[in-house]
This record gives structure tokens, C-alpha cells and sequence, in this order.
């Protein structure tokens, strides 16, 4: 068996190039903000639930700086959908949904890190 199967940090990185590898896919050009409406977007978004798994089954405590990066960036595509007011209600609706989701996504992983940290007897990784 793939000794990289038990370790933690390269199960976490899977998981991330999975959510990298769907945000990628969506196309973010599409005018008045029409990815809203695409199932790979939601794709996108429904992909943290993975993560936040992870960490509620796991023993991790490192929160990948590549996927703080994602949700910031994440976060302000979304945020210029709920300002433009061109849309349709409807359309800005989503975008404030997508970014309940991922604010609700990122504080369940930042939860149970925190938990993981304070199950651990050690002080590596500990969030303070």
C-alpha cells in the first residue's frame, strides 16, 4: 500500500487540488456574471464539504495557505455579483448564497482544526 495514503498532509493536498481543479474549471468571464447559474460552479463550491470532512474525521490542524488564498479570492468574485447592479435579483441572490456557503464551509474547517489541535497531547500545529 502508498504510504502517502496515511499521511495526513498529502490526503489533505488531494482534496485541495480537487476544489483548485473545479474552480478552474468554472469560467469567471462569462458577462453578468452568468457562472452563478453553471452546475460547475456549484460544482466548485459543494467541494469544500470534502475539506470540511476532512477535518471533521481527521486529526489535521494546518489549514492550507493556498486554500485561504482560494476562499479571499473566492470571496470577492462573489461580492462584485452582489454589487452589480445589473442583475437580476435572482443572480445576486446566488452569489449571496455561494458566499454563505464558503463562509460557512471555511469556519466548520477552522472549527474542527481547532478541535483536532486541542485532541492532539502535543503542541505542534496548536492554534492559539
Amino acid at each position: 500500500m502508498d504510504r502517502n495514503h496515511f499521511d495526513p498532509g498529502v490526503q489533505r493536498r488531494r482534496i485541495e487540488d480537487q476544489i483548485i481543479a473545479r474552480f478552474r474549471e468554472v469560467d469567471f468571464s462569462q458577462k453578468y456574471h452568468a457562472y452563478l447559474e453553471d452546475e460547475t460552479f456549484w460544482d466548485y463550491i459543494f467541494a469544500w464539504y470534502d475539506l470540511v470532512k476532512y477535518y471533521d474525521e481527521g486529526q489535521d490542524t494546518a489549514i492550507g495557505q493556498n486554500m485561504l488564498q482560494l476562499y479571499a479570492e473566492s470571496l470577492s468574485l462573489f461580492q462584485s455579483a452582489i454589487t452589480d447592479s445589473r442583475l437580476r435579483e435572482r443572480r445576486r441572490d446566488r452569489a449571496a448564497n455561494a458566499i454563505y456557503q464558503i463562509n460557512y464551509y471555511l469556519n466548520q474547517i477552522v472549527i474542527h482544526a481547532e478541535r483536532n489541535a486541542q485532541d492532539n497531547d502535543d503542541s505542534i500545529g496548536r492554534i492559539y
